[in-house]
C-alpha cells in the first residue's frame, strides 16, 4: 500500500492502431461512457493523444487516446506521417519516465494480416528493450458466426507467421449500445466490457516494472488466459495421443 497521505499510482496504457479500427469505441467500452469522441466513417476523430480515467477492480488507471495510423495513401500521406510521429514522440516519453503500463494494439476483425505487419513492427521497435507488454484487441466482431474467440484460433498461427507476437488478447465488439439491436449483439457487448478490462487488468505492469499477472475473482467472470488455453490444448491432445495408442 502506498503510504499515507499518498495518492493511489495511475497506471497509464496506451492504445493505437489505424483509423477507423474503433480506439475511441473501445476506450468507451472500457471506462462504460461515451467520453471519447467516435465517428461513424473512416475520417479521423482523434487528432492528439487524450487520456481517459477509469478505476479496474480498485486500481486506477489512465486509457491514452492517439491518432489514427493510416496507411499513408497520398490523401492522407502527410496526416499518417504526423500520427505516427506523435504516437513515437507520446511512447518514448512515457518509456524514458518508466511511466507505461500497456500497450494495446487495437485492430479490426476484417483487416489483412499483411496491413498489419508495419505499424507493429513501428512500434515493436520503440519498445524492444522494454518490459512494456503489448496486447491486442480484435474488434469489429459483433456479426461474426460462432464464438468471438474463434476469430483468434482462426488467426493466430498467421499472425505469429508475420512475426507479430503478443503478449494476450480480445476479441470482441465496441459497438454501441444504440446498435445493439438483438440479443446476442447486446450479450456480446456486455461480455466484451468485461474481458477487455480483465485484460487490462491482468496484463499491467505493477510500480516496479513487472507484471503482475493477477486477476480477482468475480462471480461470472469468463477468463481466458494463454496459459489456461495452452494446458488444455495440451490436455487434448494427450488424451487423443492415448486413443491412437
Amino acid at each position: 500500500m502506498p503510504p499515507e497521505g499518498a495518492s493511489d499510482p495511475v497506471r497509464n496504457v496506451l492504445v493505437f492502431g489505424e483509423t477507423g479500427v474503433g480506439k475511441s469505441s473501445l476506450i468507451n467500452l472500457v471506462i462504460g461512457s461515451n467520453a471519447a469522441k467516435t465517428s461513424p466513417d473512416a475520417d479521423p476523430c482523434t487528432n492528439r493523444t487524450q487520456p481517459y480515467d477509469v478505476n479496474i477492480q480498485g486500481e486506477r488507471f489512465k486509457i491514452w487516446d492517439t491518432a489514427g495510423l493510416d496507411e499513408g495513401k497520398l490523401s492522407g500521406a502527410r496526416r499518417a506521417a504526423a500520427a505516427e510521429k506523435k504516437l513515437k514522440q507520446s511512447l518514448r516519453k512515457f518509456l524514458k519516465n518508466n511511466d507505461l503500463s500497456l500497450l494495446i494494439y487495437c485492430v479490426r476483425g476484417s483487416r489483412a494480416t499483411r496491413a498489419l505487419v508495419r505499424h507493429y513492427q513501428t512500434i515493436s521497435s520503440e519498445t524492444c528493450n522494454s518490459t512494456v507488454p503489448m496486447v491486442v484487441v480484435v474488434t469489429a466482431l459483433e456479426n461474426s458466426s460462432g464464438d468471438m474467440e474463434s476469430w483468434w484460433q482462426r488467426n493466430a498461427e498467421d499472425l505469429s507467421q508475420h512475426g507479430m507476437n503478443f503478449k494476450d488478447h480480445a476479441c470482441i465488439t465496441t459497438v454501441g449500445d444504440d446498435s445493439c439491436d438483438t440479443v446476442i449483439v447486446r450479450e456480446r457487448r456486455a461480455h466484451s466490457q468485461e474481458i477487455v478490462r480483465d485484460l487490462i487488468f491482468r496484463n499491467r505492469l505493477d510500480n516496479e516494472g513487472s507484471e503482475s499477472g493477477q486477476v480477482l475473482p468475480v462471480e461470472g467472470r469468463r477468463t481466458r488466459t494463454i496459459r489456461i488455453r495452452d494446458a488444455m490444448r495440451l490436455q487434448i491432445f494427450v488424451s487423443w495421443i492415448k486413443t491412437r495408442g
